[in-house]
């Protein structure tokens, strides 16, 4: 499973890529938490020419988004165009994908939500397993169900596993084969930290210390 860091800060994203994490997606409200410039943030990580970087496709109408997708991109033509799921969406994500430019649905909570972004022609889809656990639906049962169905497809899309809320969910992704996780900052760093790795390295410090002043009698 590989890691897309879930953040518009820029301190948090250059920390999570030095530490391996391949790509890069956000939402509306970490642009605004974090006072970017949603066209000055495409411009500078679309530069990076990283494996997966996303840009939202935001519009009240079909036309909009339309529009919103051309200039995102000229912005940069390797971004993927991040749509919320919707009746809208699908035709667009149809229209870009006869395009030959990449997709992804994103909130996606059900599996015929997944169904139709796959027949719509999404390179990447979205589950949200956070938020389905709090309106009492199964978030991890609906993405291991979503991983199913790209298996069986042999990678005619993939997955990203996003609103995770603990190391719980990660390590359940993990084992189960998720393609992707969208992981926000504080849950990676979190992920990193375990008591018997730091007193093992902690008792291996003064071993090696002792061992070093040996060596020198």
């Amino acid at each position: 499973m590989r890691y897309l860091i879930d953040s518009a800060n820029d301190r948090q994203i250059l920390d999570a890529l030095s530490l391996g994490a391949c790509g890069v997606t956000a939402n509306p409200s970490m642009y605004l938490k974090n006072q970017q410039n949603f066209y000055t943030f495409l411009e500078t990580y679309a530069s990076m020419k990283l494996s997966f970087f996303s840009g939202e496709v935001i519009g009240e109408t079909l036309e909009e988004m339309r529009a919103e997708a051309r200039k995102l991109y000229s912005i940069h033509p390797g971004i993927v165009m991040k749509l919320n799921f919707s009746k809208e969406a699908l035709i667009l994500c149809r229209e870009l994908h006869e395009q030959g430019i990449s997709t992804a649905m994103t909130l996606i909570f059900t599996i015929a939500q997944a169904n139709a972004a796959v027949n719509a022609g999404a390179d990447y889809l979205f589950p949200f397993i956070g938020r389905s656990d709090e309106y009492g639906l199964d978030g991890m049962e609906l993405i291991k169900s979503v991983q199913k169905m790209a298996d069986l497809k042999k990678d005619s899309f993939s997955v990203v596993a996003a609103s995770i809320k603990n190391l719980h969910q990660l390590e359940e992704l993990a084992k189960a084969g998720i393609d992707y996780a969208a992981i926000p900052y504080e849950l990676y760093e979190k992920s990193l930290y375990h008591p018997l790795t730091n007193q093992g390295a902690a008792a291996f410090a003064v071993d090696w210390k002792a061992l070093n002043v040996k060596s020198q009698h």
